[in-house]
């Protein structure tokens, strides 16, 4: 989150950073993201702030309670894993190498190709066929490059995640799964 002036508030046994934003919105919105709480509160109301965070109190914990838990095993499940020290444009030869390999096997083209600074996703893909990958895929290993690139070109046939978009995933990942599970343990290395 970006630089912010955060209070805290104590839910049982847990410390909650949180801040609050006052916008033209007609209901309150809870946005819990790596454990801190954004609070977005209509204009008009003064009320307590710390009133409405208690009001999903319940809510609030079970998901702190997840993510800690869930911190803890991506930091036992990572103690023997390393960052891949790719440049970009190591980086960009790769995922060429996986681009070319994939158009064949999925018989579709992609339109074009960049890269970006991405906070939440590892790659997008437009209805135009333009696919964004994340810059943090230097750090991956190999399968997990070939992985993302091949999820975001299955997005040029078929846009969800559904059904249908798995059984393309299966044909070349039948673990996806496990790797779903890889990317986030890699996630919590990168950010560490």
């Amino acid at each position: 989150m970006k630089n912010r002036t955060y209070n805290t508030i104590k839910i049982k046994d847990i410390t909650l950073e949180y801040y609050v934003e006052y916008r033209n919105v007609k209901y309150i919105r809870y946005e819990l993201r790596e454990g801190k709480l954004r609070l977005v509160l209509p204009k008009r109301n003064k009320e307590d702030v710390e009133k409405y965070i208690h009001k999903k109190d319940k809510w609030l914990y079970k998901k702190l309670k997840q993510y800690y838990e869930k911190l803890e095993k991506n930091k036992r499940l990572t103690s023997n894993k390393k960052l891949e020290q790719r440049t970009l444009y190591e980086l960009k030869c790769l995922v060429n190498v996986y681009v070319e390999k994939y158009e064949k096997e999925l018989n579709v083209k992609v339109n074009r190709i960049q890269f970006r600074s991405m906070i939440h996703k590892w790659g997008s893909c437009s209805s135009l066929r333009n696919i964004t990958l994340s810059r943090d895929l230097r750090f991956l290993p190999d399968n997990l490059v070939a992985y993302i690139v091949y999820h975001e070109m299955a997005h040029i046939i078929v846009m969800a995640h559904n059904d249908e978009f798995y059984k393309i995933i299966e044909k070349e990942f039948v673990d996806y799964k496990k790797c779903d599970e890889e990317l986030e343990q890699y996630l919590y290395l990168i950010k560490k």
